[in-house]
């Protein structure tokens, strides 16, 4: 390929300690190793790789953010469904392990991999968190930088999953996650035991860009809160709570419970806008890529050739 080659991997949804080789090939045992090149002569190269929000064709935030940059070639290797595990070994079989990637993998001048995933597993967020770290540091290792971006705004009072202090957890795991990425974690609280006792990030553990989805436009952040009432009437004889309580100190039990309370009364703000929900509260429709794509336009590189004002919501509609 002609001129400087740049090279950004989008991977959507980490180690400290590294997962083992064993673990890594369960999570996608039937990935091969990929056989696509770049086709056109953007000297900027990008990989996206992510989950099934990534995966969004026909106008997603990667078809609508090579359009905003006149440097910048999107190859989209997303796939639905695939936790951060499946992501990372993704990431090694189809970049990584691809042979015709072999001159941009040991070339010369600026290289980057943008990264999103791990909705699918952020039930277990220490372990999603250990997933991606890893996939950061397989970019920096290979010379490449990296654009991070967190977890999407997701849930609906519709979805049992979310329904009274049930989805305070679920917010947690996601809160957990998107704050790893963005370097608001110390590793311990962001990998747990996995930190194996280390106290500060150390240089190619975070992304060089990190972009917060979680707390941006695509989150209804005016949205009615839960009436008060009935959660207060019910907060003692919750499970969900009262486990959560066993954890704190008595004597901050009454502040915790206080904050539990507001939590669960405002959820309804991080959930994502129902005008840009495609067919469930998870996956946002193309206005919401649209966001995404503007999310991250605002911090790309300027050798991207990045013309933001192309992503706004006046001139997109």
């Amino acid at each position: 390929m002609k001129g400087t080659l740049a090279i950004s991997v989008l991977l959507a949804a980490s180690a400290i300690v590294s997962v083992s080789s064993n673990a890594l090939a369960k999570a996608g045992d039937d990935e091969a190793a990929g056989s696509w090149s770049f086709t056109t002569d953007r000297p900027i190269k990008t990989v996206l790789v992510g989950g099934s929000v990534a995966a969004f064709t026909g106008g997603g935030f990667a078809d609508q953010l090579q359009g905003a940059c006149a440097n910048v070639e999107i190859v989209n290797l997303a796939k639905a469904r695939l936790g951060a595990a499946a992501i990372r070994t993704r990431f090694h079989m189809q970049v990584l392990q691809n042979p015709n990637l072999a001159d941009w993998r040991n070339g010369a001048g600026e290289r980057w991999a943008m990264v999103l995933g791990g909705l699918n597993s952020v039930g277990n967020p220490e372990q999603t968190n250990a997933n991606v770290l890893g996939i950061y540091h397989a970019a920096h290792d290979a010379g490449l930088k990296v654009v991070g971006l967190t977890l999407g705004p997701w849930g609906d009072d519709s979805d049992k999953r979310w329904a009274g202090f049930a989805g305070i957890r679920r917010q947690d795991n996601t809160r957990r996650a998107a704050d790893f990425v963005m370097g608001r974690l110390t590793p311990t609280a962001a990998l747990g035991k996995m930190a194996a006792g280390q106290s500060t990030w150390k240089t190619g553990d975070l992304p060089d860009v990190a972009v917060d989805l979680y707390d941006s436009e695509l989150r209804d952040s005016t949205a009615t809160t839960r009436p008060e009432a009935p959660l207060a009437a019910r907060i003692d004889s919750d499970p969900e709570v009262t486990k959560m309580l066993e954890a704190v100190p008595a004597g901050s039990r009454a502040s915790e419970r206080a904050r539990i309370l507001k939590q669960a009364v405002e959820i309804p703000r991080w959930y994502l806008r129902k005008d840009l929900r495609s067919f469930d509260h998870i996956h946002p429709n193309r206005e919401g890529h649209r966001v995404i794509a503007a999310q991250i336009c605002k911090k790309a590189p300027a050798s991207w050739g990045c013309d933001c004002a192309k992503l706004a919501a006046s001139v997109r509609r």
